[in-house]
C-alpha cells in the first residue's frame, strides 16, 4: 500500500532490450510522486496538560501553549484547536487562539468559586473532510488573599447584670475566611480594654465571657471591639463591634446631701409648716434608685419627737406637727441635729 507520509515518492528505472545478438538495450528513470489524501488526524503531543493560574491574574494573560501535529500536507496539515463542546462553562473562562493553540484567561477567575478546570480541547485539520483529535487540559487555579474574614455574632443575652459571676457566656463569635492555607488561617482578639475575654470552644468558634466585675453606675454599656486578622501576605482583616448593656441591682444605698442638718424653728410656730426638706440619692436605677423618707426616734429624747415633727417620705419635707410652747408662751428657739440615715 502506497503511504505518502512513508514515502512521498517512487523512483525506478525502466531497461527495454532488444532481440539482436547480442542484444541491445535501453534505459529510462520515472519517478512517481504520491499525492496526499487527509488520511492522518492531528495528534497532540500530550494526551492531558496541566497548567497553574493565580486567581488574580489579569485578563488576556496566557496560561499554556497547546501543540498538535497532523504529518499530512496543505490544507489536510493544517491544525486548528478549539474547546469541545462538551467542556461547557468553563470555556466562558478561558479562550483558545485556533491558530497557535495558546490558552489565554478571557474573564475573572475566583478561587473562592472554582479551585480547578477541565477542559476538552480539539484539534482539527483543514482537509476537505476533516479529521480531528482531543487532549484532556487541566487548569488549577492558586488562591490569594482576597477575602477578608468575617466576623458572625449570635448574642446569648439582652442585658448582662452587674453582678453577673465571671466565666458567663453572652455571647457566641464565629470566624470564617473564604481563602485557604495561611491566606484563611485567623487569629481573633477584643481590641479594647473591656472586662470581658473571648474563649475559644473550637477552630474559628469562640465564647465571649465575662471577665472582670462590672459595675452600672461606673459603666452601664460596653462596646466590645473584636477583630480578626489572617496570615496572609499581606494579611487582611476586619472588626465589628458587640454593644453590651449592663443592667442594674440594688448594691448602693441612699445618699444624704448632708451629713447633718441643724433646725432652727420658734416655739408657737404654725401646724403643718415645713420647716425643711432633706435630699438623699441612689445611683441605682428604677425601683432600685428610688426614695422613701421616714424619722428614725430616739425614745430617751426628753422632747416628745414623734409627737412634734413628721417627714413626708416621698419628698423628704419636715413638718411641723404642732405648736410647741414653752414657759407659758415665751418665745424659745430650740435646736434639734437630725442624724444621717442610710437606707438600704
Amino acid at each position: 500500500m502506497i503511504d505518502r507520509e512513508k514515502e512521498s515518492f517512487i523512483q525506478f528505472i525502466v531497461t527495454a532490450l532488444d532481440g539482436g545478438t547480442p542484444a541491445n538495450s535501453g534505459s529510462m528513470t520515472i519517478i512517481i510522486n504520491v499525492m496526499d489524501i487527509n488520511d492522518n488526524p492531528p495528534a497532540f503531543n500530550q494526551t492531558l496538560y496541566k497548567a497553574k493560574v493565580y486567581e488574580n491574574v489579569k485578563i488576556g494573560t496566557s496560561i499554556i501553549r497547546l501543540n498538535a501535529t497532523d504529518l499530512d500536507e496543505g490544507q489536510n496539515g493544517q491544525v486548528i484547536y478549539s474547546f469541545s463542546e462538551a467542556s461547557g462553562k468553563e470555556t466562558e473562562l478561558f479562550d483558545i487562539d485556533k491558530n497557535t493553540g495558546c490558552v489565554r484567561v478571557k474573564e475573572n477567575i475566583d478561587f473562592e468559586e472554582n479551585n480547578a478546570f477541565e477542559i476538552r480541547v480539539q484539534a482539527k485539520d483543514k482537509g476537505s473532510s476533516p479529521l480531528n483529535s482531543h487532549a484532556k487540559l487541566l487548569i488549577e487555579v492558586l488562591d490569594v488573599n482576597d477575602n477578608a474574614p468575617e466576623i458572625r455574632v449570635t448574642s446569648l443575652l439582652n442585658t448582662v447584670k452587674e453582678d453577673a459571676s465571671i466565666g458567663l457566656a453572652i455571647a457566641l463569635v464565629s470566624v470564617f475566611d473564604k481563602d485557604s492555607s495561611k491566606n484563611g488561617k485567623v487569629n481573633c482578639k477584643i481590641s479594647n480594654d473591656v472586662p470581658f475575654r473571648l474563649e475559644s470552644t473550637y477552630k474559628n468558634y469562640y465564647s465571649l465571657v465575662v471577665d472582670g466585675p462590672l459595675d452600672r453606675e461606673r459603666a452601664s454599656q460596653y462596646n466590645i471591639i473584636i477583630s480578626a486578622r489572617d496570615e496572609g501576605n499581606p494579611p487582611l482583616s476586619s472588626t465589628t463591634t458587640i454593644p453590651v448593656h449592663v443592667s442594674d441591682v440594688n448594691d448602693n444605698k441612699p445618699h444624704f446631701t448632708e451629713d447633718s442638718i441643724n433646725i432652727f424653728i420658734k416655739e408657737n410656730s404654725q401646724t403643718g409648716l415645713v420647716i425643711k426638706t432633706v435630699t438623699a440619692f441612689d445611683a441605682d436605677t428604677d425601683q432600685n434608685g428610688l426614695v422613701s423618707y421616714s424619722l428614725l426616734y430616739d425614745n430617751s429624747n426628753p422632747l416628745p419627737l414623734r409627737s412634734m415633727i413628721n417627714i413626708n417620705s416621698e419628698t423628704g419635707d419636715i413638718i411641723n406637727a404642732e405648736l410647741i410652747s414653752i414657759n407659758g408662751g415665751d418665745t424659745f428657739t430650740r435646736t434639734q441635729t437630725l442624724p444621717s440615715q442610710e437606707k438600704n
